[in-house]
């Protein structure tokens, strides 16, 4: 499980139609609003959920800002199936770095 907070700033006179918005993206709940500031909570079971989640928040009209302020993630799952798999193996082996083969970044995959 994936638990994020994020902060949003939203003029207050455009909230009303942000939050009927906000409360159409299933993952999402607010928690607390305070002046121009809202403080939302994203709950997702992967990564690219929770990205996913975001991103739908990021393009809401009306919204000034986003900030994601904490996450957690539950990593027990992959752990398991790294140490399970021979990756560790493979990571150790002594390779020269021209070598290495570069797949890219997590921004390019959710870009």
């Amino acid at each position: 499980m994936n638990i994020s907070s994020i902060l949003l700033i939203v003029k207050q006179e455009d909230q009303e139609e942000f939050l009927k918005n906000l409360k159409k993206i299933k993952g999402c709940s607010i928690e607390l609003i305070e002046k121009e500031k809202i403080i939302a909570v994203i709950e997702s079971d992967t990564l690219e959920n929770e990205l996913s989640i975001y991103k739908s928040i990021e393009a809401l009209p009306k919204l000034i800002s986003i900030n994601m302020v904490f996450s957690y993630q539950d990593l027990d799952e992959d752990i398991q199936k790294v140490t399970n798999s021979n990756a560790i193996e493979v990571i150790e082996k002594n390779e020269r770095a021209e070598d290495i083969e570069y797949h890219g970044t997590i921004f390019n995959k959710f870009s």
